[in-house]
């Protein structure tokens, strides 16, 4: 069973996002989340799947949709909408796909995140990417924003989103 599923990690996991050495691209994968866009390191993405079955833990927190079966193992799979709060409506024209999972490894703990699109890999952060400020209602785990075809993209901290999606508490 996933560490996240049982316990809180004792420790942080290890820093997850671009970070790279002078002149080292950091490939991203851009996915669709409701009517946002967001992206993450490739190289911390395990596995993409088609949703399937999941199955609702009744003590869950409210973004923690509940467990499916991967790989042997079962994941927790999380909503990055209900994370964070209201991904704004749903863009007309947008493609229709079955949502897909995509499991995230940060230190020993995976998550499947619930996405409804994803439109590829682009080869590094754009040279505009602003840090977003932070309070004010934002995520820890959305660390940079950027423009990518007309659209704002939020960059998300991997290491971040899974130490959040650990450690929101409960609620219906």
């Amino acid at each position: 069973m996933s560490p996240c599923l049982v316990a809180l990690p004792d420790s942080p996991p290890e820093p997850s996002e671009p970070q790279a050495s002078a002149g080292e691209a950091v490939p991203l994968m851009l996915v669709r989340v409701g009517g946002r866009w967001f992206a993450l390191a490739a190289r911390m993405v395990e596995q993409v799947a088609v949703k399937g079955a999941v199955t609702r833990v009744p003590t869950a927190a409210r973004h923690v949709l509940g467990v499916t079966g991967l790989r042997g193992g079962l994941l927790p799979v999380v909503s990055l909408e209900q994370m964070i709060g209201t991904v704004g409506p749903t863009t007309p024209g947008l493609a229709t796909t079955l949502p897909r999972l995509v499991v995230v490894r940060a230190g020993e703990c995976e998550i499947a995140l619930v996405v409804d699109e994803i439109r590829g890999i682009i080869d590094d952060l754009p040279a505009g990417a602003t840090a977003v400020p932070s309070g004010a209602g934002r995520p820890a785990f959305l660390a940079q924003e950027f423009e990518w075809q007309g659209r704002q993209v939020g960059v998300l901290d991997v290491a971040q989103l899974v130490a959040a999606a650990a450690q929101t508490p409960g609620g219906a």
